[in-house]
């Protein structure tokens, strides 16, 4: 089963210029930081970028503007984050059995038709 907070999925470059696909704990890790994503188009860039934001807002929202500062300054490392995304991880199941990631199972049910 592929999981979007577990498995690497994240087409980045490092400052090294190494390419390599990463989860999204993985931001902050390695000896070489990473300086970019790298997926085959900006507009997919620009998505993971959000998403990004949104799961670190979310899993580890800063406390004022001073923890923000420091968050900024020093970002938690692949563990800490690892920790913060783990009660969020059962809703970026992508495949597998049951509830998937972006499926609304509260729809009503539909009337099949041609197109």
């Amino acid at each position: 089963m592929v999981n979007l907070i577990d498995d690497p999925w994240i087409p980045v470059v490092r400052r090294d210029g190494a390419r390599e696909t990463i989860a999204p704990r993985e931001i902050t890790g390695g000896a070489e930081p990473v300086i970019r994503l790298d997926a085959p188009r900006p507009d997919f860039n620009g998505a993971l970028i959000q998403f990004l934001i949104g799961l670190v807002q979310t899993a580890i929202p800063p406390g004022d503007n001073r923890d923000w500062r420091r968050k900024f300054k020093t970002p938690p490392p692949p563990d800490e984050l690892k920790r913060a995304f783990a009660p969020y991880a059962h809703a970026f199941n992508f495949d597998g059995e049951g509830p998937r990631f972006m499926q609304d199972y509260d729809l009503n049910e539909g009337v099949e038709s041609s197109v």
